[in-house]
């Protein structure tokens, strides 16, 4: 009795499971990629041959290469022969390629995998083409070409590597015909055979000029690229079992990436970030929830193309309306200490990062194709931090200690109002010589609106003189004014530009309100109408103190540093020295490689008396440290 009953318990276990798995096969049918072969055609015409899959939607596929033999391995997402026929499919009789097709269906994810094993005398191409082909071309490698194609005017030429490094990081630079903006970064396991690997996906590209492979060393061995597509796919093999930390930044040569030589490094495993045994901090934690769901929003593949080509866009609208705007990059770091996630945003922005010595702890992050900005605020809220950016160089503190900088320093392009011009231009006004009852009432406006500014309620000041220019519409004091409240006090950049050119065409001489027009132009990224005022704004003998160094800041942000230098220098002619402009004559001589000149201007600093911010004298001491 005991034995029946066992038995039937299992016979209703059985078609328990029976049916689980009638019902779940569906749902994983729905939800995996699916590409069902309904057929294969195979050419073979002047040495050349044509493998042609066609399927049941558009082939999710990678390609990877083997040696000794050489082989091509193309994995095929979801692969199957909806036609059973079709599997029988042989290869013509040649004397270059030999296939063998493996099924991989019960591996995670599913997938059918073909080896194509290839002469040296012969290259490949593979490609997805429309509808729901994949081919893969296989001809002679010398005496007859690839399929003749046009290069497309768009199309990106990858031409060759640029190594270099440092005790502390290696830096990798895939150099192009011009900058690579438009790429993807994931990573694989190691599989026992294989080490994890990092790849970059670049589409629209020809990569026909690169080594096939490139031994770099340290904590990537080599290098490896394999045609994807109309693209490359360029994979970077780790030297050990474990995943080495990296970033990746576009570059006005191409593509740069960082790969960080110090301290242990990542363990290996997919691109999200493998939780230690230990039960992680709750910053870890939370860093953790916000890189998992951001990971899966990047990678996630949309049934309809368009809904992902919207959903990337909509992305970068989102990017933009925030406010960052600053060139993408990716990241992969696992419990990375924070000083070295600080060094390798200095390697990526080429910006002055100082960091306080009470910053402390470990990060993980995994973030893909995001603004370099987004992803430092990202650190900075969960490690509870603060930043403070000025010229081009940033300080980062906690968040609980206080940060200032030197009386004399000025943002980048920032403007403070000036209460002494203020009251000199307001007694410029009273002195006019008008009496129409116009202007006697646009002096009693300004005059209330000066008092509004003294209280700091700007708006309402701003009411007023826009009622007292009404009035008095050749007096360029009040547009200058407006200007100037514009521009310090509210941020509208785009209303100081309007009210500073009005004051120009009232008075083109005056030198002022071109500061403020070149100030607001470079704020809102007018680079050219920005110089043409800034040119200005210097011309007067002496040429003002706050136009030559914002001029100075201006050409320096954007890259031009022999001019920022001669501006600086021109500071020093009339105005005493000061340690901000010291400091900024000595960054732009490290930056044009003046080595021997920017050493003297530092050591000038440490001797000039000035004091020194502790942050800012270690900066200086490891700049010198770093030339010995």
């Amino acid at each position: 009795m005991l034995k029946w009953l066992k038995i039937r318990q299992a016979a209703v276990f059985c078609a328990f499971c029976f049916v689980f798995v009638l019902l779940a096969a569906p749902l994983r049918a729905e939800s995996a990629v699916s590409y069902g072969i309904s057929d294969i055609d195979i050419s073979l015409a002047d040495k050349t041959l044509n493998y042609t899959l066609s399927g049941s939607s558009k082939p999710v596929y990678t390609v990877s290469e083997r040696f000794a033999p050489f082989r091509i391995v193309v994995d095929v997402a979801g692969a199957f022969f909806a036609d059973p026929a079709v599997a029988g499919a042989k290869m013509p009789e040649n004397g270059f390629v030999t296939l063998e097709v493996t099924d991989r269906s019960k591996q995670e994810p599913p997938a059918m995998r073909f080896i194509f094993t290839l002469a040296d005398s012969h290259d490949y191409r593979v490609s997805s083409v429309e509808p729901n082909r994949l081919r893969v071309e296989m001809f002679p490698a010398a005496g007859v070409a690839a399929p003749a194609t046009t290069k497309p005017a768009d199309q990106l030429t990858l031409q060759d590597y640029k190594i270099s490094s440092t005790p502390n990081s290696t830096t990798i630079g895939i150099i192009a015909d011009r900058r690579i903006d438009n790429y993807v970064v994931d990573t694989i396991d190691g599989d026992g055979e294989r080490p994890p690997r990092m790849y970059i996906d670049i589409e629209n590209v020809a990569g026909n000029e690169l080594a096939r492979e490139q031994k770099v060393g340290a904590s990537v061995a080599q290098i490896r690229v394999a045609p994807r597509g109309t693209g490359v796919r360029i994979v970077f093999d780790s030297a050990s079992d474990e995943m080495f930390r990296f970033a990746v930044a576009p570059s006005p040569e191409g593509l740069n990436v960082v790969i960080d030589e110090a301290g242990p490094p990542q363990v290996a495993g997919s691109s999200a970030p493998v939780k230690p045994a230990a039960a992680p901090a709750a910053t870890d934690a939370t860093l953790d929830q916000l890189i998992d769901s951001t990971v899966q929003l990047l990678n996630q593949e949309p049934a309809q193309p368009s809904d992902a080509a919207g959903k990337a866009a909509a992305l970068k609208d989102d990017f933009t309306f925030s406010g960052y705007q600053k060139q993408r990059i990716s990241v992969d770091f696992f419990k990375i200490d924070i000083h070295n996630v600080f060094r390798l945003f200095r390697q990526i922005t080429n910006l002055n990062i100082i960091v306080d010595e009470d910053v402390k702890g470990s990060l993980t992050l995994a973030l893909n194709d995001v603004p370099w900005d987004f992803a430092l605020d990202i650190i900075l809220n969960l490690m509870d931090l603060k930043k403070e950016e000025r010229f081009n160089t940033i300080v980062i503190y906690p968040s609980k200690k206080e940060f200032v900088w030197p009386t004399r320093a000025e943002d980048n392009l920032a403007f403070e109002a000036d209460i002494a011009v203020m009251e000199e231009e307001t007694l410029v006004i009273e002195k006019t010589a008008s009496h129409t009852p116009e202007v006697m009432q646009a002096k009693e406006l300004m005059a209330r609106a000066s008092a509004l500014e003294k209280k700091k309620e700007h708006e309402q000041a701003v009411d007023l003189y826009l009622q007292a220019l009404k009035l008095w519409p050749e007096n360029s004091r009040i547009s200058n004014r407006l200007a100037t409240i514009y521009l310090a006090d509210l941020g509208m950049h785009a209303k100081a530009l309007f009210y500073a050119k009005e004051s120009l065409r009232l008075d083109p001489g005056d030198n002022r309100a071109a500061l403020y027009a070149g100030i607001a132009a470079a704020n809102m990224h007018r680079l050219a109408e920005a110089k043409e005022y800034f040119t200005q704004a210097i011309s007067g003998v002496p040429p003002m103190r706050e136009a030559l160094l914002s001029y100075a800041a201006f050409s320096e942000n954007n890259g031009l540093n022999e001019p920022a230098l001669k501006l600086i220098e021109s500071y020093h002619q009339y105005y005493s020295e000061d340690v901000d402009t010291m400091v900024a004559k000595a960054r732009l001589l490290d930056k044009l490689d003046r080595q021997v000149e920017a050493n003297r201007q530092y050591r000038s600093v440490l001797a000039s008396g000035f004091q020194l911010r502790p942050d800012l004298r270690k900066y200086i001491e490891g700049r010198l440290a770093a030339q010995q």
